[in-house]
This record gives C-alpha cells, sequence and structure tokens, in this order.
C-alpha cells in the first residue's frame, strides 16, 4: 500500500504535474507582472487590471501547455480544443476573480498578496480541466481489419 502511493507520488512529480507547474510559474510572473503594470501605472481598476492581465497570461500559457505540459496531439481538432480551453479559461477566471475580489473587499489583504492567493487557488482548477478536457488523448486506436482474400470465410 505504502509502495503505491510513493510510486504514484513520484510518477506525478516527474511528470505532467511538475511541467505545468514550471509553465505555471513561468504564467505567474507574467500574470503578476501585467496586473502591476494595469493597476499602478495605467491606473486601472485591479478587477479590470485582472481581467486582461489574465486574459494575456493565458494566450501564452495555451502555447505552453499544449507543446510542452501535455504533448497534445496535432490531430487534435483545433477548434474543439480552442472552445474548451475557453471554457476553461473563463471558469479560471471566475474563480480568480472572486478569490481576488473576496480577499480585497472583506479581509482587506492588498490586491498584490490577494492575486497570489488567487493565482495558486487558480492552478488547481487549470491544471485538472486541461488535464482531462482540453489536452486530453483524443485519439481513438483503430484496429485495422485484414482485408479478405480469395481463402477467407467471407469469400468462401
Amino acid at each position: 500500500m505504502t509502495n503505491n502511493i510513493v510510486e504514484n507520488i513520484l510518477k506525478l512529480l516527474k511528470g505532467e504535474f511538475i511541467k505545468f507547474v514550471f509553465v505555471g510559474g513561468i504564467s505567474a510572473v507574467i500574470e503578476f507582472s501585467l496586473l502591476i503594470l494595469f493597476v499602478e501605472k495605467l491606473g486601472i481598476d485591479y478587477l479590470i487590471g485582472n481581467i486582461g492581465a489574465f486574459a494575456l497570461t493565458n494566450i501564452v500559457t495555451y502555447i505552453l501547455s499544449k507543446r510542452y505540459v501535455f504533448n497534445a496531439s496535432a490531430s487534435a481538432n483545433k477548434a474543439q480544443e480552442a472552445g474548451l480551453f475557453f471554457l476553461c479559461l473563463l471558469g479560471g477566471l471566475v474563480v480568480n476573480q472572486i478569490v481576488l475580489w473576496a480577499l480585497v473587499e472583506f479581509t482587506s489583504v492588498d490586491y498584490r498578496i490577494a492575486k497570489v492567493i488567487a493565482i495558486a487557488i487558480t492552478v488547481i482548477w487549470n491544471f485538472f480541466t486541461r488535464k482531462h478536457l482540453v489536452f486530453r488523448n483524443r485519439a481513438v486506436a483503430t484496429v485495422e481489419q485484414p482485408a479478405p482474400t480469395e481463402y477467407s470465410e467471407e469469400n468462401l
């Protein structure tokens, strides 16, 4: 029992989740930096700035996730994949906005600290929705049927 748990943890650490965390770290730095830029340099409200930072960052995240993390099939239906990514992205944005808003408005936490917490919570949502909905292996295994020969049962 303990060996199975350890093996599963090691698989997780070697696999997609570690790559996802790495890409997520890059994305988090970009998103956090854009939020600061929008709020402190451009004077945009933190919730509006968050939407812009989140959306722009997730363009980069989509490309990196597709190529590096989940090794999505080149033959995947691009329209379906983009649609699923967008729906999952909207869900992630809702989670992110609610956490950010609640922490700032109800606990008086600085929006920058609240953003770090919101990113951390949204990472969980993003990993599972992208892995299981967006970039799951959609390839269907097909079994090739041998061509009938003159000696097959069908031709006898």
